[in-house]
């Protein structure tokens, strides 16, 4: 026995320094695993993160109410890490981690970059277990907010040169509602592919109506490289209360580039088809419409039958022929928060008969714009859509209204309830 342990005077002081050094670690635990899980958060890409209370465990470190932006909206409920305490308090090494409660919030303008700050940060997840709960995201568009909900896991155990990915991402809301099952692989090399089925899906996006729609999504990143495609179809929609079949919807999506192609008939008319086609490049994008079909007449004849309601439709329309009517969406007109603006032709038997511009108000469904046309086209536009004298100009026409009230598709009202028409409130 050492010789200065034969000192009875010196036991109780090597006890109570034992004793403070314990409380000391005890108190300082709690600061420092805060300080490394401060550092993992700002890793992965949330730098003005904040924790809340701290919690430790014999193998175990909990983290509640904690803010992941500087204003606080972003957050999650509870962390908890499985730790080696030695390996975490010198290196941050984590065997595994629980996170539960996440809400997050977006605009859809800023989509773009919080995916790609998303697959920068899968492309950069540690070697371990990771299980995510109860993750709200919740995206402010033109129609409205949409939440996403979403559980995910990542297992790197079986390989260490890959890591696995299942996540399951839903909705379910008047605007949007959907179920999707999620599965990938994340390599080391910075590779990573994602596959997803969708089903039960259904839009209300305002004057688009899928009942439902099914389809597939894929995303993958290569060399930094990132790519998403998807594929969308429905048996029936309705646009603007127009009856919808056979839709199709395409989108495909390279680094600073996008692309997207709809496609659908006419339930009823076989003859009548729709397309929108859309296309980005950086910031300019481009968004094309096109309804085209081999008789106007028909198609008139189509929407008073469907509406049940009392159109005059002269010999100029009933006459008119193959038509095809071209909504193009001018976005260099377009200031941030503003309506979306349109310019619209409509082409009769290879002459142009229509040529106007106008204003979409996607929150109110509204339109704001003007048409010129010719002397026997403006009359017949005028009796069709019951066109007030002060809305015409010679040969233009104001627009003003609801663009719902175009083509009203539901059941014939009685007159004093029946929507006013779009031109001549």
């Amino acid at each position: 026995m050492p010789d200065f342990l034969n000192r009875p005077y010196l036991l109780p002081i090597l006890g109570i320094v034992v004793t403070v050094l314990i409380v000391c670690a005890l108190v300082q635990i709690p600061t420092l695993a805060k300080d490394r899980l401060a550092e993992n958060l700002a890793e992965a890409g949330f730098r003005n993160a904040r924790i809340g209370m701290v919690t430790i465990r014999p193998s175990a470190i909990i983290a509640e109410d904690i803010k992941l932006d500087e204003y606080g909206f972003d957050e999650i409920k509870a962390l908890s890490a499985d730790v080696n305490w030695f390996a975490f308090l010198t290196s941050g090494t984590i065997k595994g981690l629980t996170i539960q409660g996440v809400k997050l919030g977006r605009d859809s303008d800023n989509i773009g970059s919080g995916a790609r700050q998303l697959v920068g940060t899968l492309l950069n997840l540690p070697d371990y277990r990771i299980t995510l709960s109860g993750l709200i995201l919740d995206i402010t568009t033109d129609f409205g907010e949409i939440r996403l909900q979403a559980d995910a896991q990542v297992n790197a155990d079986d390989n260490a040169a890959e890591r696995d990915i299942k996540a399951r991402v839903t909705a379910d809301q008047y605007q949007l509602g959907f179920d999707s099952s999620w599965q990938g692989v994340l390599k080391k090399d910075g590779q990573l592919d994602l596959t997803s089925t969708v089903e039960g899906g259904r839009l209300n996006a305002g004057p688009l109506r899928v009942s439902r729609f099914n389809g597939w999504v894929g995303a993958s990143v290569a060399e930094g490289k990132y790519e998403w495609q998807s594929q969308l179809e429905a048996g029936s929609a309705s646009f603007m209360d127009v009856p919808l079949q056979n839709v199709t919807l395409v989108n495909e999506y390279k680094d600073n580039a996008a692309n997207g192609i709809l496609r659908s008939g006419i339930s009823g008319m076989p003859d009548v088809l729709f397309a929108g086609d859309f296309s980005r490049i950086d910031d300019e994008a481009l968004f094309t419409a096109i309804l085209s079909g081999k008789n106007l007449g028909n198609f008139l004849d189509y929407i008073e039958e469907a509406t049940g309601r009392k159109k005059t439709i002269r010999d100029e329309l009933v006459e008119a022929g193959e038509f095809q009517l071209v909504t193009t969406f001018e976005a260099e007109k377009r200031f941030v928060g503003g309506p979306l603006p349109f310019s619209v032709n409509l082409t009769t038997s290879g002459t142009k008969s229509i040529d106007g511009n106008f204003l979409f108000y996607p929150d109110t469904l509204d339109l704001r714009g003007s048409l010129e046309t010719n002397d026997k086209m403006a009359q017949a536009m005028q009796d069709y859509f019951k066109i007030p004298p002060e809305n015409m100009r010679q040969n233009f026409i104001r627009l003003d209204g609801d663009a719902r009230r175009f083509f009203y598709m539901g059941k014939q009202q009685p007159a004093a309830e029946e929507p006013e028409d779009l031109i001549g409130q």
